[in-house]
């Protein structure tokens, strides 16, 4: 399979907007047996179930092409839709970074605070709406990136590539490498964490991982590429590819990354966002708008072609700031890159 590289330029894209929505979904299992406002409240906590019921009785729900009512029973394989009336989004970047592509794939460079696909309150602006506006093509992420995360993603130009490429028998992606910026002087060198992490449900930070002996199995190698005072600039390493892994590992350890809202001072910004908007001195505590993590690099290994890197540079203007803290940080970082591809696998 050829590899085309191309320029790491920035693609700047135009915001899609448009004063109604149709949201739509199918029931599977364990939504059943509930009334429709149980499910909706549960499913999409983005209205509230006043909130809810105040849609529905305007007639904006619909099962199975059907008005729907607060109390009406729900099954699974139901089909729901609801009409967003003036629905707006909140503003996100909507540019991005082409770094390579073949027949199937594209490799795209990330800015901190798009999400990669939908969320409760961004439908149109993804990524991977962004990126099929643009090329035409029917765009699917091969692996995860959180919203505030910056850097590479690959993605499949398509459904039958998508379901090609993700047969764990053709491995694609060989290494995955993320810069962070972490409070605190992290003693140099290399260390590991193998912590388990699981969600705690009873936790008001029901997004976050915690270190939990019965959680799932993780390991991130943190490479401290230079350090400070009061911050560190630290590569890492995933072994495995668990949800939060490096934030959550990182806090672990007692190096939170900076701008990390849910792992960072117990979550506090994090439950003040859910409950209103964060402050200029918010911010300014936290240290930066997003969390300062960025996928830095992917080593890929396709078909016919040899093993090769691949770096965004789509920074967030925050992280920019941070890594002019460093000078020389780049020489550093790739060649400890270097080291880690010709080391041996544990």
């Amino acid at each position: 399979m050829k590899i085309s590289p191309v320029a790491n330029r920035v693609v700047q894209c135009s915001l899609l907007d448009a004063p109604d929505l149709l949201l739509h979904c199918r029931l599977v299992q364990g939504d059943g047996g509930r009334c429709l406002l149980e499910l909706l409240t549960a499913r999409f906590p983005y209205h509230s179930a006043s909130r809810w019921r105040e849609l529905i009785n305007r007639g904006l729900v619909s099962v199975n092409n059907q008005t729907g009512t607060p109390e009406q029973m729900v099954e699974v394989d139901d089909r729901l839709e609801y009409r967003a009336v003036d629905f707006s989004e909140p503003e996100v970047p909507t540019c991005f970074e082409p770094v390579m592509e073949t027949v199937d794939l594209r490799l795209i460079g990330k800015p901190a605070g798009t999400p990669v696909s939908r969320t409760g309150l961004i439908v149109r602006n993804t990524l991977v709406n962004l990126l099929g506006r643009h090329y035409g093509e029917d765009i699917h992420p091969l692996h995860r990136l959180d919203r505030e995360t910056s850097g590479l993603i690959l993605c499949a130009r398509n459904r039958e590539a998508c379901r090609r490429w993700q047969n764990p028998l053709l491995p694609l992606v060989t290494g995955k490498y993320y810069l962070a910026v972490v409070r605190g002087q992290m003693e140099l060198g290399t260390k590991q964490s193998d912590q388990p992490l699981a969600v705690r449900p009873e936790s008001a930070l029901r997004c976050r991982m915690w270190p939990e002996a019965t959680g799932k199995a993780c390991r991130t190698i943190f490479h401290t590429l230079a350090a400070e005072a009061t911050a560190s600039l630290v590569l890492a390493e995933l072994v495995t590819g668990r949800r939060h892994q490096i934030r959550a590992h990182l806090a672990q350890l007692g190096y939170p990354v900076v701008g990390d809202k849910i792992y960072g001072h117990d979550g506090h910004y994090f439950l003040k966002r859910v409950a209103g908007e964060l402050t200029a001195v918010d911010f300014q505590e936290l240290g930066a708008h997003n969390h300062t993590l960025h996928a830095w690099a992917l080593r890929l290994k396709l078909p016919g072609e040899s093993e090769r890197l691949f770096f965004s540079r789509m920074f967030s203007e925050d992280l920019r700031r941070y890594l002019n803290y460093f000078p020389g940080w780049e020489i550093t970082a790739r060649a400890r890159l270097a080291q880690i591809c010709t080391e041996p696998a544990n």
